[in-house]
C-alpha cells in the first residue's frame, strides 16, 4: 500500500495523469458483446469520478494478452476478430493498448523458453507454488489446447517470464488486474490495484460470452 501510495504520489507532484496498465484477455468469442461495452464504461466512469478531485485523471493502457490466447488454443482468426473490435471500443473510450507478442519479442520471451523452462523443473516443484490448485481450476476451464496439469504449469511459467517484463516495461505506472487476490504469486512486484471489471463483477469481461 505503502508503495501505491507513493506512486499516486509521483503522478500527482508532476500533475501527470495516473498511469494505470493491465491485461485484457482473449476469450473463444470473435465479437465483443455487453460484456467488454459495460467494462469499459465502469473504468471510463472511475476516471471520470477521478477527474472530479484531480484533473489530469487516470490513463489506461491495456496489454492485449494474444499469446496467452495461444496457450489457450484459441484460433487465430478469432484472436484477430476480437482484437480488432476491442480496438475499436478502446479508441471510443480513449485507452491506450500495446500487444502482448511484441513484449514477449523485445524481452525475449518464448513458447520455446517455456518449454525449456518447464522441462527443467525438478520433481515435485508444483507442488511448492502457492495456491496451485486454484490455477490449475482457472487456467483447465479455459485451456483447449494441453492437458490441465501441464497447461496450467506452462501458464505459472509463462507468467514468470512476464514479471521482469512488466516492471522494466512499465517501471512507472500501476498495475491493474480482474483477480482474485489469491492469484498475486502469478504477478509481479508492482503497486498493484484489483478492479472489479465492472460494477458487482469480478469475473473477466472477455471469457463472458452469454
Amino acid at each position: 500500500m505503502d508503495e501505491l501510495l507513493r506512486r499516486i504520489g509521483f503522478f500527482a507532484l508532476s500533475n501527470k495523469p495516473i498511469k494505470l496498465v493491465g491485461f485484457w484477455g482473449i476469450g473463444f468469442k470473435e465479437k465483443t458483446n455487453w460484456a467488454d461495452l459495460a467494462s469499459c464504461k465502469f473504468l471510463a466512469e472511475i476516471n471520470k469520478e477521478v477527474k472530479k478531485v484531480y484533473s489530469p485523471g487516470i490513463e489506461f493502457t491495456f496489454i492485449f494478452a494474444n499469446n496467452h490466447a495461444v496457450h489457450n488454443g484459441v484460433k487465430k482468426e478469432i484472436i484477430n476478430s476480437y482484437i480488432k473490435e476491442m480496438k475499436r471500443l478502446f479508441k471510443n473510450f480513449g485507452f491506450k493498448y500495446v500487444y502482448l507478442d511484441k513484449l514477449w519479442k523485445k524481452y525475449k520471451i518464448s513458447f520455446n523458453k517455456i518449454d525449456e523452462s518447464f522441462k527443467s523443473k525438478p520433481g515435485g516443484w508444483w507442488n511448492k507454488v502457492e495456491n496451485a490448485n486454484l490455477i490449475e481450476k482457472n487456467v483447465s476451464d479455459r485451456n483447449l489446447r494441453l492437458n490441465s496439469k501441464t497447461a496450467t504449469q506452462k501458464y505459472y511459467i509463462m507468467r514468470t517470464l512476464e514479471k521482469e517484463l512488466l516492471k522494466r516495461e512499465f517501471s512507472s505506472s500501476i498495475l491493474f488486474v480482474f483477480s482474485d487476490l489469491r492469484l498475486k504469486n502469478v504477478l509481479p512486484n508492482m503497486p498493484t490495484l484489483y478492479f472489479y471489471s465492472r460494477k458487482g463483477w469480478s469475473d473477466s469481461p472477455w471469457f463472458v460470452t452469454k
